[in-house]
């Protein structure tokens, strides 16, 4: 009988501790279930919220941890989004600009300048899996500031003198931009592995070079042709050959430093796989 006695009030003595107040947000207040006691009994019961969560509550609390998950989410899915827009709207300019009037000049400028679109869109795809960061008002600038020079050489298509000028200019500006990539682009991006890091950074100078001796290389090309009227044709060709050459060059270079740098991490990434 008293051991009975023992147990009810050992039972009684017994600490029930508190369950710590969860921070309060939409998810927890609308949809989680909390534990509570029977106001007659010690059993647990279950019940959820019933009351409608207020507006504008958050859907999850920022932290360091999901600063950096939304940074990594919408940098490269956001570049991506805005570069195939843009090759989007490129492409439907060309198309349209293309068939009215088919010549072999045309054919060549048209050509070339899908080309371009595809080199852009893919130095961006490989850009976004090398180095990832937050993204600035700069790094929204560039997208457009890039990739919307491609546009206008789309109206051009036949008049050598104002393509060359256009694709000029757009290749003077992508050099520009692979300098800004390249100065905010330190070591952090590649964990400390400095010989990754300097590969990247020897891909940048390379494209640097390759894009600058493109953009005056064409640029004469327009300049003479506005000197020389009798044969723009031959001048047309020899500019659409020099785009043809630095894209194929953008290309090759992208291919090999990729694959190096993939290979340093122990990834099979084959060049021209």
């Amino acid at each position: 009988m008293m051991w009975g006695v023992a147990a009810e009030s050992h039972d009684f003595a017994r600490a029930k501790h508190r369950r710590q107040p969860e921070q309060r947000t939409y998810l927890n207040h609308a949809f989680t279930t909390r534990r509570a006691y029977e106001e007659s009994s010690n059993n647990p019961v279950w019940y959820e919220h019933g009351e409608p969560p207020a507006r504008g509550e958050a859907i999850q609390a920022l932290t360091r941890d999901v600063l950096i998950r939304r940074s990594l989410e919408v940098s490269p899915n956001g570049f991506i989004t805005i570069i195939s827009i843009i090759q989007g709207v490129a492409l439907a300019l060309l198309a349209q600009n293309t068939f009215p009037k088919p010549t072999a000049l045309v054919s060549a400028q048209s050509f070339t300048l899908l080309l371009v679109f595809v080199s852009v869109f893919y130095f961006y795809l490989t850009l976004s899996v090398l180095i990832r960061w937050a993204p600035s008002f700069v790094d929204c600038f560039l997208p457009f500031a890039v990739a919307g020079l491609e546009i206008p050489p789309a109206f051009f298509l036949g008049n050598v003198t104002a393509w060359c000028i256009w694709l000029a200019a757009f290749w003077l500006f992508t050099m520009a931009g692979l300098w800004i990539t390249a100065k905010w682009s330190p070591l952090s991006h590649f964990g400390g592995a400095r010989e990754a890091h300097d590969m990247f950074h020897t891909w940048l100078r390379e494209l640097r070079l390759v894009t600058g001796c493109g953009g005056v290389a064409i640029f004469l090309c327009g300049a003479l042709a506005a000197g020389d009227p009798w044969h723009k044709t031959a001048w047309g060709l020899i500019a659409a050959t020099t785009v043809l050459t630095t894209v194929a060059l953008i290309v090759a270079r992208t291919e090999a430093r990729a694959s190096q740098i993939h290979a340093y991490f122990g990834v099979n990434r084959a060049p021209f796989n």
